[in-house]
């Protein structure tokens, strides 16, 4: 067995975090991108179009892991062709790598695959993994098929496990950039009710989480990765504003939002539906977080 990772989807932010994280640490990391073979510094590129067999399977063979964060955004509006999109992108490239790693004669020892926590209904329940997915939303539709497409691999020899993603707060990029720069402005208030949850991890303890599943051959099936303290949106604002000093925080009705996303292309429900959503398995194995509340993770992201 190589210590080789491959990543697919690999150029988004979480791609680029893990890739960063896991060559710092010794790992032989390729990433799958359609921009084709390429190098950059001790991270390997090789072509594949999620869609069809070809070259990039070679890389799976004798491989430690493989990640699967493919997936087009789901920061767009709705339209019928947007919906058959984000659903194929991460349903038809997940049945490709099982297919793949089905074909390998030396087959990866760990296949992680991405999912979200979308696939429960919103509201202020706490859902762990033992709970069944009740959303009934299109983001939990294809949450359902994604996992479904998954489940259906017929891979005996490789471990798998289905990551459940919550929000990563990122010190580049992601959720954080847009909401810093509204608080700043002044605008960093409720958004809606303010009291749908906002279920988070913070990146250091996300990439961790990846290298403990790797590592560890116990932990299979579902996991959420998820930090052990989801908040309100009214408390993730105050936290926000506090940590950049900012005293004021003009609030955005739930009207204002709707009008909003429908000016930037975006759909108003991402901001003001929430999860409340943690690990139970995480809590039982003893994982440690590094950064388990969140005034602690934005201290430490935004210096």
């Amino acid at each position: 067995m190589s210590s080789k990772i491959i990543i697919a989807g690999g150029a988004g932010v979480l791609g680029m975090l893990l890739s960063d994280v896991y060559t710092e640490q010794g790992w032989e990391v390729v990433v799958l991108s359609r921009t084709g073979f390429r190098v950059s510094g001790n991270i390997r590129y090789t072509y594949w179009n999620g869609y069809t067999l070809g070259d990039w399977t070679r890389e799976l063979e004798g491989a430690t892991a493989v990640i699967n964060l493919a997936g087009q955004s789901i920061n767009t509006r709705f339209t019928a062709k947007k919906k058959q999109e984000i659903l194929d992108s991460r349903v038809l490239t997940t049945t490709l790598i099982g297919d793949a790693i089905a074909g390998c004669k030396h087959p990866p020892a760990v296949w992680i695959n991405a999912g979200g926590i979308s696939i429960f209904e919103p509201s202020s329940t706490l859902f762990t993994e033992q709970d069944p997915p009740n959303g009934t939303g299109f983001l939990a539709q294809v949450s359902k098929q994604w996992e479904a497409a998954f489940a259906d691999a017929n891979v005996p020899a490789t471990r798998k496990v289905q990551l459940r993603i919550s929000s990563v707060l990122l010190s580049k990029g992601g959720m954080l950039d847009p909401l810093v720069k509204l608080v700043r402005l002044g605008l960093g208030g409720t958004v809606g009710p303010g009291n749908q949850y906002v279920s988070w991890i913070h990146e250091r303890d996300f990439a961790k989480l990846v290298g403990w599943i790797i590592t560890n051959d116990s932990v299979e099936g579902i996991v959420h990765a998820c930090s052990p303290n989801p908040v309100t949106n009214k408390a993730f604002m105050e936290a926000l504003r506090r940590r950049l000093r900012v005293s004021i925080g003009i609030p955005a009705p739930a009207w204002a939002v709707r009008l909003g996303a429908r000016v930037i292309g975006t759909e108003p429900q991402l901001a003001l539906d929430g999860h409340r959503v943690v690990s139970k398995i995480l809590r039982d194995e003893d994982f440690r977080f590094d950064y388990p509340d969140v005034a602690h993770a934005l201290d430490n992201l935004l210096l």
